[in-house]
C-alpha cells in the first residue's frame, strides 16, 4: 500500500495558507509566498497537512527529520505486531526424568517469549501396545506446565502420535 505524497514548498497549490510551526504554535493566515520566505529564513520546509474552511494548513518543519521519525515509528510498530512462532517439543515414551526437566525448562523459555507450544509424543514399534501409559506420561508432562501454559483442547491421539496445543498464560 502506497501512502500519499505530502506536498512540499512550491508544490503547495494555494494562495492563502495557515502556518503551524513544528512545536504546534499557530502563526496565523498568510500568503504562500510570505510563508515560504519565512520558512527559508529558518532553513525549514513547508508541508501541506490538511484543509480547513477552504484554507490550506501547512506545517513548518525539517522534512528530512520528519521522514526519519516516520521511518523509526514504522519500525517500532512492526516490532510490536510480530506474531509469535509456534514452538514444538517432542518427547518419547522412554524419556528419562532429567530429559523431561530439560524439556520443561525449554517450554518455560518459550512461554517467557509468548510463543504457543505444541507437545507431541510418538510411539514406535512395540511401544504402540502401551498407548495408555504413553497418555499418562503426556498428561503428567502437561500437568507440570500448568503454571505457565494452558491447554486449548485435551490430548488427541492420532494413530501412534499424541498431540496437544498449549497457549501461554499471561
Amino acid at each position: 500500500m502506497r501512502e500519499k505524497k505530502k506536498r512540499l514548498n512550491a508544490d503547495i497549490r494555494a494562495e492563502l495558507v495557515q502556518v503551524i510551526t513544528d512545536d504546534g504554535e499557530n502563526l496565523g493566515e498568510m500568503t504562500l509566498s510570505d510563508a515560504l520566505t519565512q520558512a527559508k529564513s529558518q532553513e525549514l520546509d513547508l508541508m501541506e497537512i490538511g484543509q480547513k474552511d477552504n484554507i490550506v494548513l501547512v506545517k513548518m518543519l525539517d522534512y528530512g527529520k520528519y521522514l526519519y521519525r516516520q521511518k523509526k515509528l514504522e519500525q517500532k510498530q512492526k516490532q510490536k505486531w510480530k506474531a509469535p512462532d509456534l514452538k514444538t517439543i517432542r518427547i518419547t515414551f522412554k524419556i528419562g526424568e532429567h530429559d523431561l526437566d530439560v524439556k520443561r525448562k525449554q517450554a518455560e523459555k518459550f512461554a517467557a517469549d509468548g510463543h504457543p507450544l505444541k507437545v507431541s509424543l510418538m510411539l514406535r514399534g512395540r511401544e504402540n501396545h502401551y498407548g495408555d501409559l504413553a497418555g499418562v506420561k503426556m498428561e503428567s508432562f502437561i500437568e507440570s506446565l500448568t503454571e505457565i501454559y494452558k491447554a486449548d483442547a485435551p490430548v488427541k491421539r492420532t494413530w501412534n502420535t499424541f498431540n496437544v496445543m498449549l497457549k501461554p498464560k499471561k
